[in-house]
């Protein structure tokens, strides 16, 4: 018998607040709400509170600098757990301006470092990586991207619809994967997009195949990638060689769809969270089942709670194509499959190449007042996947099921509308 999302809930003891559900979910943006990033930690608060947990954690969490920003900040790990035992990672705020995940992780950290019987059942058996911040520079900006204002300023590149390389188009600067930041001057600059920088081959990104002729120039040396903070994460994938990596951003509004299956989620509500996996054709097929396994203990975990809406990262356009997620090898969830299909085929033993973008609503859907719940959102999935992970229980999920599980959302404009306004 398949459960449906009312039977779930029933047996959570979650019924009784459905028919307040049934209504839009808020708490909602207002035109006079002035959506302030103050509720969140500075990069010195961050700091800080990382190392009074090290210190008083008992050794149970060991820091350790992998690497620095381009501003000269530093990238802090967290290392949990018996450094024999299989390692997984989370990261976040790779985007400066998307910071509950950051909150989040650190919410979790301290439940590990503390003891108890959730941190025994987790460190037992594994070694909980996480590198909490990303970008410390797009942080201190409230920036999507690193502050690196001398990158190329465009997204094209040379090559054709086919693949092939357009020899008109070489050598011009193009290839840089970057995004815009508003000063509060009114000027708006450019620098790099950390989440396009993963390339498990630096040489052959698009970046460097596009500009030949470019090499003698800082972002265009095919021996170093210009984004120091995504090498800074690449250090630590390759040190530790994880089983599975979780990447926590925050997303735009969007709302499940009407048809959506009701087993699943409730259509007209807004979305509180989407999941995705790899989309490069070139991962191993063994890396994406782990990566569909994760996601479905995730959304399961979700559906368990009932405050969540929980969807796929792709979305619905208006003419009801589906927006899919990109298969570049740069992003993050594409490379560090990509590296983990390589160890798999290199001979080593699995599993590997687990990779997982998680998404989490952002302060333009739901304002200030949402910051505790979505924060708790992020830790439940991620305290679901860990246990999982370490009793086994990930590696009995059937992948086919996140392909049912997790559908498409439809991205909006604008958050719901609040009806308590009407």
């Amino acid at each position: 018998m398949r459960l449906t999302f009312a039977s779930l809930l029933l047996g959570a003891g979650l019924l009784p607040s459905l028919a307040a559900a049934a209504q839009p979910n808020g708490p909602w943006v207002n035109e006079q709400q002035q959506v302030s990033l103050e509720g969140f930690m500075s990069n010195a608060q961050l700091y800080d509170q990382l190392a009074s947990l090290a210190r008083r954690s008992g050794g149970a969490l060991s820091l350790e600098q992998t690497g620095s920003s381009g501003e000269g900040r530093p990238i802090w790990l967290a290392r949990l757990g018996k450094s024999g035992n299989p390692a997984v990672m989370i990261i976040t705020q790779q985007h400066g301006n998307e910071p509950h995940g950051t909150e989040a992780a650190l919410d979790l950290m301290r439940k590990l470092a503390a003891g108890g019987a959730f941190s025994t059942q987790v460190l037992d058996h594994l070694q909980v990586i996480f590198i909490p911040r990303v970008n410390p520079d797009g942080t201190a900006q409230a920036s999507r991207g690193n502050l690196d204002f001398s990158a190329p300023q465009t997204n094209a590149s040379c090559l054709r619809t086919d693949g092939s390389v357009d020899p008109d188009k070489l050598d011009q600067g193009l290839g840089a994967n970057v995004t815009a930041h508003t000063s509060e001057d009114g000027v708006r600059r450019w620098s790099y997009d950390i989440n396009r920088y993963h390339w498990p081959d630096w040489s052959q990104s698009t970046q460097i195949t596009c500009n030949p002729g470019l090499a003698d120039q800082r972002h265009f040396d095919p021996g170093l990638n210009p984004a120091p903070e995504a090498q800074a994460v690449r250090s630590a994938y390759d040190r530790y060689q994880p089983m599975w990596l979780v990447d926590v951003h925050n997303q735009n509004p969007a709302v499940v769809l009407d048809e959506a299956d009701a087993e699943a989620n409730r259509p007209g509500r807004q979305v509180t969270g989407s999941i995705t996996w790899p989309t490069n054709a070139a991962v191993a097929p063994a890396a994406v089942e782990l990566s569909k396994q994760m996601a479905l203990v995730m959304k399961k975990r979700s559906l368990q709670l009932g405050n969540m809406e929980i969807t796929n990262y792709y979305y619905e356009r208006p003419d009801g194509s589906i927006r899919r997620g990109g298969g570049e090898p740069g992003i993050a969830r594409n490379a560090y499959a990509l590296l983990g299909s390589r160890l798999l085929a290199s001979g080593a033993e699995g599993p590997l190449g687990g990779s997982i973008l998680m998404e989490i609503t952002g302060l333009n859907s739901r304002g200030q007042k949402s910051i505790g719940m979505l924060r708790n959102n992020v830790r439940e999935m991620l305290e679901a996947l860990l246990l999982a992970t370490a009793d086994g229980s990930l590696l009995t999920q059937a992948p086919a099921e996140a392909d049912r599980l997790l559908r498409p959302g439809q991205e909006v404009d604008e958050p719901l509308d609040n009806p308590h306004d009407e």
